[in-house]
């Protein structure tokens, strides 16, 4: 009993006391913060892998359009429903003759994946590149219109026409592999490109 009475009249026990429940406290706080912080991050890591796997489909649809020996066409369409952590959220496709991108903002913050296809990528239709070229080289670079230039002077026009393309991914993207034909000395050439247009 004695004792008790003891610690009730030592005021360095309560000072003891309360900095042992406030450090307790401020512990249970950082803790409570780390938790919350890890869920969010693996949450971040989530969406940034859907984004991914969505950038790398589209690629992957380009190069093998790319990598046909013939014309081909087919359509492309995002399947939003796989994505369960972006419901809802709107998706932008940037195509350039380099890369896509594919991104959206969660939160007020935007999540961004970049691919780069091994195939050359012209984003916009047949009747632009093939003015694009008419404009350049008097033909429109068809079997019938082959276009008198170098392959690589071909190649570099064609880049410096390029842009970076946005797409609406709620509609579908064609994507067409073609030939653009070329004289190079007296022998009729062919260079493949994909086209990437809505």
């Amino acid at each position: 009993m004695k004792t008790i009475s003891n610690f009730l009249r030592d005021e360095r026990a309560w000072v003891d006391f309360v900095l042992s429940k406030t450090a307790l406290i401020l512990a249970s706080v950082v803790v409570i913060a780390a938790v919350y912080h890890f869920a969010v991050s693996i949450q971040e890591v989530n969406r940034q892998k859907e984004l991914d796997l969505l950038s790398t489909e589209l690629v992957s649809y380009i190069d093998r359009a790319g990598s046909s020996p013939y014309e081909v066409n087919s359509t492309y369409n995002f399947n939003k429903e796989q994505l369960s952590h972006f419901q809802g959220q709107p998706l932008e496709a940037m195509i350039s003759g380099e890369y896509v991108v594919i991104s959206t903002n969660v939160d007020g913050r935007p999540i961004i994946s970049a691919k780069t296809p091994a195939f050359r990528v012209y984003p916009y239709s047949h009747t632009t590149l093939y003015n694009d070229l008419r404009s350049e080289y008097d033909s429109s670079g068809t079997m019938s219109e082959p276009v008198r230039a170098n392959h690589t002077d071909i190649i570099e026009y064609l880049t410096s026409r390029t842009t970076d393309v946005s797409f609406n991914a709620s509609n579908p993207i064609n994507i067409h592999k073609t030939f653009i034909y070329f004289v190079s000395n007296t022998n009729v050439e062919k260079i493949g490109y994909v086209l990437f247009y809505q």
